[in-house]
């Protein structure tokens, strides 16, 4: 499964080099990626200046898009609260966290506690820790971040971002044991540095059951792969 992302900064689509702010490989409107990707079973829609603002900033346009994908989207970027998390499954299938099992842990177990089946935790991984805060702080290895999380599902799924080759076309590049997050979540996906089909299927060989891809989509170097969106 090929699962299109189209990343929101100041009401417009990027792609940022291994997340730092300034750095693009890729500047477009976000409704016209909405809509080349409206066929999609599943788009993943982040907040960028959200996730560093520790609250939905992109209101309207992530709002519009939304509606153009018809919700079939799963939606990150700032939900620490209750409040924001309910707004992203008004909008999307699927809600994303990735600060929140770490920095409110009491929030999160009470989130998944009555969303667990709509809820998905993003592993954010740089050199070997989990990262929170968009992208900025250190918070927990991998292991001790999938212990923090198991006993709160199984939830809808995983992302496993590999922050390191995020936004570098550097290929894909496994950065966590997938053995100990299987049972954490029904569905595990990948993000980071997918260039090619031989990157999604190694990514699918790992044991993944999709690939988040946002350049490598928009530029159509995917076209011949499994599960391509035209």
């Amino acid at each position: 499964m090929i699962i299109p992302s189209i990343d929101i900064e100041g009401g417009r689509a990027v792609k940022r080099v291994q997340g730092r702010r300034g750095e693009y490989i890729f500047v477009g409107d976000p409704l016209e990626l909405a809509r080349r990707f409206s066929r999609a079973d599943l788009v993943h829609v982040v907040d960028l200046d959200g996730a560093e603002a520790g609250r939905p900033v992109n209101t309207s346009i992530v709002e519009k898009v939304a509606r153009e994908l018809g919700g079939r989207c799963q939606l990150g970027g700032g939900l620490r609260s209750a409040e924001a998390v309910e707004w992203a499954l008004s909008l999307c299938r699927y809600a994303v966290v990735g600060s929140m099992p770490f920095k409110n842990p009491s929030l999160f177990a009470s989130v998944a506690a009555r969303y667990r089946s709509r809820l998905v935790v993003s592993l954010d991984v740089r050199g070997g820790f989990v990262v929170t805060d968009g992208w900025t702080k250190a918070a927990a290895t991998p292991e001790e971040a999938a212990a923090a999380i198991k006993p709160h599902g199984p939830l809808a799924a995983l992302v496993i971002t590999s922050v390191d080759v995020e936004g570098t076309g550097a290929g894909f590049r496994l950065p966590v044991d997938l053995a100990k997050l299987r049972d954490v979540a029904a569905r595990l996906y990948y993000a980071g540095g997918v260039n090619s089909c031989v990157d999604v299927e190694k990514a699918l060989k790992a044991g993944f059951d999709g690939v988040i891809v946002g350049y490598a989509l928009y530029r159509g170097d995917l076209k011949n792969c499994a599960g391509f969106i035209p």
